[in-house]
């Protein structure tokens, strides 16, 4: 199961989905790989040293038949693995401009590792380009998280054009796992009415559970650790375990 968390907007929290989703995942006892796609390498930071990221995704598009299992490295967390990013990506959108196979790289290297691994969850990168649209190509669902603001719906429509394109052209089966409200803040009222316009667009595919602002879910990654280890107790990590358990019902695990 190839899961893609994408929003074009930054500062939604994809990383900390992807982190926490992959953790919580790997918690329950489903071998999980999270494979960083994002030039910023947020998600490499928190498990890897930079000595530890010499070889790197970058490879996978750099190179033809890259052996991508030769990337992979065990977390600290049990049955939780890792590809680290590397800030190279950033050239990948102009080195690979013209190139027939340029939005499969990712899924001819993903799909000898498939079978490794119960869940493959991938952090995309703050934007609709090459990356992305790899990341899409590859999987069997994408997690679109979104925060709660006035502008909350800005560019959705633009993503929702991407994942439709590539539908329709690379990738049948690709479906939208849901919509995760973020960075929800219930002491004002303009989260609450972007959050039932949020509703009101996408009706069911909305999860129950919303991930309030935390700050143990802001300090987790200075200190190189998901919210289960950093603050098993906080409301953050409450949050993210019913959206862990509202996944696996969604998928059928």
């Amino acid at each position: 199961m190839i899961i893609t968390i994408a929003n074009q907007k930054g500062g939604v929290g994809k990383t900390t989905t992807a982190i926490n989703l992959s953790s919580g995942i790997a918690k329950k006892g489903f071998r999980t790989l999270l494979i960083d796609t994002d030039p910023q390498c947020n998600s490499t930071s928190v498990f890897f040293s930079p000595e530890a990221t010499e070889r790197n995704l970058f490879g996978v598009f750099s190179e033809n038949n890259y052996d991508i299992s030769s990337l992979i490295k065990e977390t600290k967390t049990p049955n939780l693995f890792a590809i680290p990013s590397s800030i190279h990506l950033a050239k990948v959108e102009r080195m690979l401009a013209g190139e027939i196979d340029a939005p499969i790289k990712l899924k001819k290297a993903i799909t000898p590792i498939d079978a490794m691994f119960d869940f493959i969850i991938l952090d995309s990168p703050p934007s609709l380009g090459l990356i992305t649209v790899n990341a899409l190509v590859s999987s069997h669902y994408v997690l679109i998280p979104i925060i709660p603001s006035p502008w909350a719906l800005e560019g959705v429509q633009d993503f929702l054009d991407t994942f439709k394109s590539v539908k329709e052209t690379f990738n049948e089966s690709l479906k939208i796992l849901g919509v995760l409200v973020t960075l929800f803040d219930s002491r004002t009222l303009l989260a609450k009415e972007a959050t039932e316009r949020i509703k009101n667009t996408f009706g069911e595919l909305v999860f129950k559970e919303v991930i309030h602002r935390n700050v143990r879910l802001e300090e987790s990654p200075a200190f190189k650790e998901d919210i289960f280890a950093f603050a098993p107790a906080s409301k953050g990590a409450v949050s993210y375990n019913n959206i862990v358990e509202e996944v696996l019902n969604r998928v059928g695990k």
